[in-house]
């Protein structure tokens, strides 16, 4: 639902968490047996990921972007990875990295997003100690062991979200730069009570997806679970009907000091982000974005913006 971003220069970037994930650990016992691991699978990746003519290294199947993780994908279905290389894939470089926590925090921080991309709803933040997310694999681990630490293969999420995906194979990635937020999905509500004002049971919350996103509503139950926040769609319209656009310009003109622009007003008497770059920032942020939009449609005829 919301798009994964590397942070800053992604190239620079991805580069470095990629030398930090090879580098062997100080801990390490059996060096040598590391270093043989890595050169059979980076001479496997040379002989068998081809891509528009160019071999791939190990190296650079860990750096590549989602686009060219699709072609990887292609490749591995008609011949994937030997199976004594899977143990190494999954269970070092995979399991035992990403349970550093110097590692773990170095990969989280260099995303910056705060909410779960699947389901915008719980916080996948880190701290300085630990992290609050787990790691999805968007294209199964253990069926392509290959992508087990492929950075764009990889998405921080909650473990709702976790649990309810599985091994449920989904339609759209955060790290897909194709697609936007809004084109994927919208939020609306319907009526069913007229005691909606002070009963939000009498609400309630639907989502229309595209044909490809209805596979993550379905694998993630988002359409049930966006029914926890009836309370939240009946807040937007009491604060809709008290905060009309006239209200709104007299606070921006009122307390223009203390505001550096209309949208950081709207957060502050909306409660949420409004720009779609800021969805990951707050839980909640796509659903109160859309609401709003209905509800000044259908109070004032005007936009939400």
């Amino acid at each position: 639902m919301i798009p994964v971003r590397f942070k800053g220069n992604e190239k620079d970037v991805v580069q470095k968490l990629c030398g930090d994930l090879l580098k062997r650990k100080p801990s390490q016992k059996n060096k040598n047996e590391y270093k043989r691991n890595l050169i059979r699978i980076n001479e496997w990746c040379q002989k068998h990921i081809i891509i528009d003519g160019k071999s791939l290294s190990f190296g650079e199947v860990v750096k590549a972007d989602f686009e060219t993780l699709t072609k990887i994908v292609s490749i591995l279905e008609r011949e994937n990875i030997p199976d004594d290389d899977k143990d190494f894939l999954i269970d070092y470089l995979y399991k035992e990295r990403f349970s550093d926590k110097k590692y773990r925090l170095e990969f989280m921080d260099s995303l910056g997003i705060t909410v779960c991309p699947y389901c915008n709803r719980n916080f996948v933040n880190s701290t300085k100690e630990r992290t609050m997310c787990q790691f999805d694999h968007f294209f199964n681990k253990n069926k392509y062991p290959l992508l087990a630490v492929s950075f764009y293969n990889l998405i921080p999420v909650c473990s709702s979200c976790n649990h309810a995906k599985g091994e449920n194979e989904i339609k759209y990635s955060p790290h897909d730069k194709k697609y936007k937020t809004n084109d994927l999905v919208n939020f609306d509500f319907s009526i069913i009570g007229m005691d909606y004002l002070f009963n939000d049971k009498d609400l309630k919350i639907e989502l229309d997806g595209d044909k490809d996103f209805n596979q993550n509503i379905k694998a993630m139950m988002l359409d049930e679970v966006y029914q926890l926040h009836t309370d939240v769609v009946q807040e937007c319209i009491k604060k809709t009907m008290i905060f009309n656009p006239d209200y709104l310009d007299y606070l921006c003109t009122e307390y223009k000091d203390l505001f550096d622009s209309k949208e950081e007003l709207y957060k502050l008497v909306f409660g949420n982000y409004i720009d779609e770059e800021s969805f990951g920032k707050r839980p909640l942020a796509k659903l109160m974005h859309d609401i709003y939009e209905d509800l000044f449609d259908i109070y004032y005829g005007e936009k939400f913006e």
